[in-house]
């Protein structure tokens, strides 16, 4: 029996198990992205990694090049993956391609358990894998949109984010469970990077026996098939007004969208340059750049060299501090987009986590600047690199109540279903082209520029206040399809002088019907 906040007004279920089973299963993708993310920079510590690929005597330099190119050709992999599943996801639909990128993925990861200390293999092993996460980073908030109830859309795409803190969590404990219960041999880092196989493999066999997204259907095979994949996702018969309804407001918008279209998939590019879409097309990509240059990734990449860098020495301790900080990054992203990104909307999370961010990260630079230089000779740990490790974590969790999963959110909700895949593709390579830049250049500004590290960051996250203040509107509670109405009546929709964000989901529903009666 559902409970009144569960239905709509029509008295339609919103909550049901199969639109959150979707977003579990899809979250596997996540699971991918978020499991590398953490475990290959301590992996990279392992004694027997490092003496399998002749790091153990090798000069800071080269271990810096190595560390810069086992990361940074995962996103290089990644860049070009997003970009290519955006005419996949449209041809074979989200589903069959997210299926497609898993494959790429544990194909590159067979590869690199089975690289035995050869660089190259390792690398072109990490470059494949990159292309299976670059499938799933684009697919994934975009399949869960398109099958997402609108009142809950946030919350099921924000399971993509949660997949991601599972993914890191693991990742930083298992290298935790590796160092301390298992013999210093090649096992010992081959371990976890046979542990990427096995969400690929569920993601794969998951689904199996998932539906496809009802507007996708819709474009390509139209009503009938729409009507029967939808009916199966809301839980409802397929001659349910509430179904007939929804389908019909997807059909009517496809119609919009295809009378408005330049007529060809060739054309498809030059659309992006029309006013109703280039904009967004910015809006997205600006958003991804402030959700890398946050420096959170940086963080997760080399979490050891960040906590040695602050004053905590030693493997273990830098073990249990990178472990401690998953877990703490996993609650925190389960409550933010579980419990808050539907009831206080996307703006107001972006704002305040930005500032909470951006004060961390400049106390954390400040107090980094005041220890001085690490030293291995001096074991005891100062007042200031308690306070740099305490501002880390508080970073961590206003990260992931803001830029960690309200991005993909907002990105995957904007742009009209007939150029979806393609914005969404272009968002997602942004985020991967400065993941990449983050990656190549973090090892080297931690070592050249100490405190100034934290300081670019902090930078970066300060100036993002205003532009969310000015230029994101408040998508919480809307259709897609009237987000796409939105943005037509009003552009980069920016706040009003004395507008209150409180207003905005009501000022939009209003605009949204002042532009369908035109």
């Amino acid at each position: 029996m559902s409970t009144p906040a569960q239905e709509t007004s029509s008295g339609v279920r919103v909550h049901n198990s199969r639109v959150y089973l979707l977003a579990i299963v899809t979250s596997m993708g996540a699971f991918l992205f978020g499991y590398d993310l953490a475990f290959i920079g301590t992996s990279i510590e392992l004694a027997p990694f490092q003496r399998d690929f002749g790091l153990i005597d090798a000069s800071e330099s080269v271990k810096d090049a190595f560390s810069a190119n086992i990361v940074s050709l995962l996103q290089a992999g990644c860049f070009f993956g997003s970009l290519a599943a955006a005419p996949v996801g449209d041809k074979l639909g989200r589903r069959l391609a997210l299926g497609l990128g898993a494959l790429a993925f544990m194909t590159g990861s067979i590869m690199q358990v089975a690289s035995s200390g050869i660089q190259a293999v390792m690398f072109v092993g990490r470059v494949i894998g990159g292309v299976g996460v670059g499938f799933a980073s684009m697919l994934v908030p975009l399949y869960s949109a398109e099958c997402a109830p609108p009142q809950i859309r946030g919350r099921l795409v924000g399971i993509y984010e949660i997949g991601v803190q599972v993914g890191t969590c693991m990742g930083f404990w298992i290298n935790f469970g590796v160092d301390r219960n298992m013999a210093p041999t090649s096992a010992q880092w081959r371990t976890p990077f046979a542990l990427q196989l096995v969400p690929a493999g569920l993601l794969i066999l998951g689904l199996v026996f998932m539906p496809d997204s009802p507007r996708w259907m819709a474009k390509v095979y139209g009503r009938t098939r729409a009507v029967e994949t939808l009916a199966h996702l809301r839980d409802l018969p397929i001659d349910h007004p509430a179904v007939q309804d929804e389908v019909t407001d997807i059909l009517q918008q496809l119609e919009l969208e295809r009378a408005n279209s330049l007529g060809n998939s060739r054309a498809a590019l030059r659309e992006l340059m029309q006013p109703g879409i280039r904009n967004r097309v910015f809006l997205g990509v600006i958003i991804m750049v402030f959700f890398q240059m946050a420096g959170s990734n940086a963080i997760n990449y080399y979490s050891p060299r960040i906590f040695h860098s602050i004053g905590l020495r030693g493997t273990e301790t830098s073990l249990v501090s990178t472990g401690i900080y998953g877990i703490v990054r996993l609650v925190a992203v389960c409550i933010a987009m579980y419990f808050v990104v539907d009831r206080f909307g996307r703006v107001p999370m972006l704002i305040g986590g930005s500032a909470v961010m951006a004060i961390s990260m400049w106390l954390i630079g400040v107090f980094v600047k005041i220890q001085g230089p690490a030293s291995s000779e001096n074991t005891s740990l100062s007042a200031s690199s308690y306070a740099a490790a305490v501002f880390i974590f508080v970073f961590a969790v206003a990260f992931c109540f803001s830029w960690a999963g309200v991005p993909w959110v907002i990105c995957s909700e904007i742009y009209p279903l007939r150029v979806r895949g393609l914005c969404v593709s272009i968002c997602v390579a942004t985020h991967w082209l400065f993941n990449f830049v983050i990656a190549r250049s973090v090892p080297y500004m931690i070592s050249n520029i100490s405190y100034g590290t934290y300081f670019v960051f902090a930078a970066c996250t300060t100036l993002s206040i205003p532009f969310v203040w000015l230029m994101i509107p408040e998508t919480k509670g809307l259709k897609l399809e009237e987000v796409d109405v939105l943005f037509n009546g009003r552009g980069l929709v920016p706040r009003r002088r004395g507008q209150s964000r409180t207003d905005d989901v009501g000022d939009n529903k209003v605009m949204v019907e002042q532009v369908e009666a035109v």
